[in-house]
């Protein structure tokens, strides 16, 4: 009978010990203790991340004594490397709430596994050397709490201390026209029903502006390409037409035909598609009175605004997933060919000790884009190489970097808005992560008093795999210390005539 019951038992241990190799459990804990008495609500505190976490925000369970955890537990063919974030007050997303825990790695193992008790803020397992990875997203979904508390944080601009260097902006004259932009939104804008008017059309200084993003699912506002015909259609392009350069207005279809293209691969047709973009407008079309217009997308988001003969067009966010049409309609199509070749040309330009200053860290296993969506008042630091001591070839270089985003904006601006930017060349840094020998995927940024440009590289959103890939770019363009929007000339006009 004893045999028997030793042998009943450790038939019984081998079908536990089988069952533990079945399944994956993983405790993650971290220490608040040092910063709850500065939240406001505890039950903020959660998780964030990949695999079982599934991108949703889990809150922890307190533990007492400021220790908060939580345990997950799934079958070992879900295993996959775990990329996960704590945070807390996720109400706001504020920068700060998410603190420097962000973008932890672990790759369970069979069993149960408890990961090392870490205090809030200390991040001894991330390698990233000068840079900073992309903060998370302050607002995901339209119509939110989040979005609204976002919206009420007063707009101040990118900086790079969290101070306006001022000055920088001044309203003048071009002498160059913006009349036919003016006439191609008011024929559209005619072309329109009452309703569809009513619902695209806002104050000069509303919120409006600053509500767009990249995220697909995102709810917008405004007039969608997919509810026009197709003599609307034509008329709301012919506004591209008029206020981008031809190559400007290419690289927008050219986004539209890659989203096509991505709904093709992954039958996302409900979020995906060349029509899923919104058109706004802010203020009456005038010669002499601040307004302007905005198309709002997946992967295409343009800002523009004019005062007179000025136009501000920032931000500007284009991207694309993936950057080649292989096959089927528009075949051979390809995006953010000249940004990516050209940023590795000038990187490549530099000699040793300047590569040394402007590579921040020579991995990317990241997503590194600062001031993408509800990202308006960004602190980004100036870091990597000054450009006060370029030779004239690498001058060259940079400068045709530089206009192959300031380009897009329609000719006679461009060439003003150029001026405007090389004159703080000295001022200026660029900044680079990724292999030396960039032959892998890699972020730049070029960053001065009037200009922020950022080019990354990033993880697959639709597409296969977990690390940066060369077939998912984001790009951004944006006029810091005040003047995205064009903010900062719409108050000095505002100034200037007494409203």
């Amino acid at each position: 009978m004893k045999k028997i019951i030793m042998l009943l038992s450790l038939v019984i241990f081998m079908a536990c010990q089988s069952n533990n190799k079945q399944h994956i459990e993983i405790t993650f804990q971290i220490d608040m203790s040092e910063i709850i008495a500065d939240i406001d609500d505890p039950s903020t505190i959660g998780i964030v991340g990949s695999g079982p976490l599934n991108w949703e925000i889990t809150p922890l369970i307190d533990n007492g004594n400021g220790i908060y955890a939580i345990t997950f537990e799934w079958p070992i063919k879900d295993t996959l490397e775990i990329e996960y974030t704590f945070i807390h007050s996720y109400d706001t997303f504020d920068e700060g709430n998410i603190g420097e825990a962000a973008y932890r790695k672990v790759k369970p193992t069979p069993g149960e596994q408890i990961l090392p008790l870490i205090k809030w803020g200390e991040l001894p397992a991330l390698n990233v050397g000068r840079a900073n990875p992309s903060p998370m997203l302050k607002v995901e979904r339209a119509d939110t709490d989040a979005e609204r508390k976002a919206l009420a944080i007063p707009f101040l601009g990118v900086t790079a201390q969290g101070v306006i260097e001022s000055n920088l902006f001044s309203i003048k004259k071009t002498n160059i026209s913006t009349t036919k932009i003016k006439i191609a939104v008011e024929e559209f804008l005619s072309s329109l029903s009452l309703d569809q008017r009513k619902n695209c059309t806002f104050p000069i200084d509303d919120k409006e502006w600053r509500r767009w993003s990249n995220i697909d699912y995102y709810e917008r506002k405004g007039v969608g390409l997919i509810d026009l015909s197709n003599e609307q259609k034509e008329l709301v392009l012919l506004i591209l037409k008029e206020s981008l350069s031809p190559k400007g207005f290419n690289k927008t279809q050219d986004i539209m035909k890659m989203e096509e293209y991505l709904a093709r691969l992954t039958g996302e047709n409900d979020l995906l598609g060349p029509d899923l973009y919104w058109f706004s407008f802010m203020g009456t079309p005038s010669e002499t009175e601040p307004w302007g217009w905005q198309i709002d997308g997946h992967h295409l988001v343009i800002n523009y605004f004019i005062l007179g003969d000025q136009i501000v067009m920032t931000p500007t966010f284009m991207g694309s997933e993936p950057n080649f049409i292989a096959d089927g309609k528009n075949e051979g199509t390809r995006t953010f060919e000249h940004e990516e070749r050209l940023g590795l040309k000038f990187y490549n330009s530099l000699n040793e000790h300047q590569r040394t200053q402007a590579t921040l860290f020579d991995k990317k296993e990241y997503n590194y884009l600062q001031s993408g969506a509800y990202s308006d008042n960004a602190i980004v630091p100036y870091k990597g190489l000054k450009l006060s001591s370029l030779n004239t070839s690498q001058e060259a270089i940079l400068e045709k970097l530089i206009f192959e985003y300031i380009g897009n904006i329609k000719e006679g601006h461009a060439e003003i808005r150029m001026e405007e930017v090389l004159e703080q060349v000295d001022e200026t840094y660029f900044s680079w992560v990724g292999d030396t020998n960039g032959t892998g995927p890699f972020y730049y940024r070029i960053h001065s008093p009037v200009v922020l440009i950022e080019f990354d590289h990033q993880k697959p959103i639709f597409l296969e795999g977990n690390t940066p890939s060369k077939k998912h770019v984001h790009t951004i363009v944006r006029t810091p210390n005040g003047n995205d929007y064009g903010k900062d000339l719409l108050q000095q006009h505002l100034n200037d005539h007494n409203h």
